[in-house]
């Protein structure tokens, strides 16, 4: 298991369309992906729920450490940097 601490990006928050996007990134990678909020504490939320992501409250501007263990694990976790990182859906 790998992990790293991102700051995320997104205007608006994590906010549905933002989930549909990380959704789609992790579509057939084989690696398991948890997000957990580092200012709110609390567990970790699975990235491959729909309903998880949307009610985490992840604010703009949040560090977030990104989860990642499977075989594609640092392939995912690169991408997932930079999709957060980059805005996700409005930078």
């Amino acid at each position: 298991m790998i992990e790293r601490t991102v700051t995320f990006r997104d205007r608006y928050g994590l906010h549905p369309r933002s989930a549909h996007r990380i959704l789609q990134l992790l579509a057939g990678v084989q690696a398991n992906v948890t997000f957990t909020s580092v200012e709110g504490g609390g567990s970790p939320i699975d990235a491959r729920s729909m309903l998880a992501l949307i009610s985490s409250g992840i604010h703009v501007g949040e560090q977030v450490r990104v989860s990642a263990d499977g075989p594609d694990e640092s392939i995912v976790l690169d991408s997932m940097t930079a999709l957060i990182e980059g805005g996700v859906c409005h930078p």
